[in-house]
């Protein structure tokens, strides 16, 4: 599903739907590419199928890389579950992301600003990822799942409750907690039981 920002970008609301550009396919067997291909001319047709093989072709062998992705590059921070985090400022955010809103395919979702400036412990890192759309497994770097942070589904009438994937470019490792009186996202996140 699409959507259009503020700039007049067509933007991917959903991080599922991204998978195919997020990550590369994990380690497909011998008779994969040619079924594959055999699904896309049943389908779409001789046409289709080749522009779509061209179009694979052209990304991967895509020249030099933008200043965005080689910023993002030299900010991997090997999280590990249980690290305190920041999400960085929706300014530093997209100082990383390319025209269409994407750091290395995956997209940053409107939804995901409101966790901007905010502080969350890694749940988990992402290393693969299911690819619903086209069946497949998809290698994903540099992601992590933060504790308590779901995607509420705005704007796309969906009501799943997907973990947002975070890339380590958007977050700062935050070396110890802040002692401010007021609650971190972390604490307000299930307010206290009486």
């Amino acid at each position: 599903m699409t959507n259009t920002d503020s700039d007049g970008r067509s933007a991917d609301l959903c991080q599922i739907e991204t998978a195919p550009t997020a990550g590369r396919m994990r380690r497909p067997g011998v008779l994969y590419a040619p079924m594959r291909i055999g699904q896309e001319l049943r389908a779409r047709g001789i046409q289709a199928t080749v522009r779509r093989l061209v179009d694979a072709l052209c990304r991967s062998s895509a020249g030099p890389q933008s200043a965005a992705s080689r910023l993002a590059a030299d900010a991997v921070l090997h999280l590990r579950p249980g690290d305190l985090v920041r999400v960085k400022t929706l300014e530093e955010i997209q100082a990383t992301l390319d025209p269409k809103g994407k750091h290395r395919g995956l997209v940053f979702t409107p939804e995901m600003t409101k966790h901007c400036g905010k502080e969350y412990r890694v749940f988990k890192r992402l290393d693969l990822m299911f690819d619903e759309y086209h069946k497949s497994q998809r290698r994903i770097r540099d992601t992590v799942l933060l504790e308590n942070v779901f995607c509420g589904g705005a704007g796309l009438g969906c009501d799943r409750s997907c973990f947002l994937y975070w890339r380590e470019v958007w977050l700062r490792r935050v070396d110890t907690p802040s002692n401010s009186g007021s609650p971190t996202a972390i604490d307000a996140t299930f307010p206290a039981q009486h």
